[in-house]
C-alpha cells in the first residue's frame, strides 16, 4: 500500500515534467538534443521509481510489492527530491528563456540605436 502511495505522489510530477518538455519542444523553445536529454532523464527517473522497490524485494526474496519496510519518511523524502528536481529544471528553463529574451531585446536596441546615428 505504501509503495502505491509513493507512485501516486511521484508519477504525476514526472508526468507534468514530461508533458512540459513535449510542449516546449513542439513550440520550438528547446532544441532536439536538449529534448532528448531531458526526456531520457525523466524517463530514467520514472523507470527507477517504478522498478527499484520491486527489484529490492526480489533481491531479498520477499513479495514484489511488499512495502512493509517503506516508511512515511522514505515516501516524503523521495517525493521531495523529485519535486525539487522538477522545480530546479523549471527554474533553469525560465532563466534560459529570460536570457534569450534579454539577448533579443539587446540586439533590437543595438539595431535601433545604430539607425539613429
Amino acid at each position: 500500500m505504501r509503495y502505491l502511495l509513493l507512485l501516486l505522489l511521484n508519477v504525476p510530477i514526472i508526468s507534468i515534467a514530461l508533458l512540459n518538455l513535449i510542449t516546449r519542444f513542439k513550440l520550438k523553445k528547446i532544441t532536439k538534443r536538449r529534448f532528448r536529454i531531458q526526456i531520457s532523464i525523466w524517463a530514467f527517473l520514472l523507470i527507477i521509481l517504478i522498478s527499484s522497490f520491486p527489484l529490492y524485494n526480489f533481491a531479498f526474496e520477499k513479495e514484489l510489492l511488499d512495502s512493509s519496510e517503506l516508511s512515511v519518511f522514505d515516501i516524503a523524502q523521495t517525493t521531495a527530491i523529485i519535486f525539487l528536481l522538477y522545480i530546479m529544471n523549471n527554474l533553469r528553463q525560465r532563466t534560459e528563456d529570460t536570457e534569450h529574451r534579454l539577448r533579443a531585446l539587446h540586439q533590437e536596441l543595438s539595431i535601433r540605436l545604430s539607425k539613429t546615428d
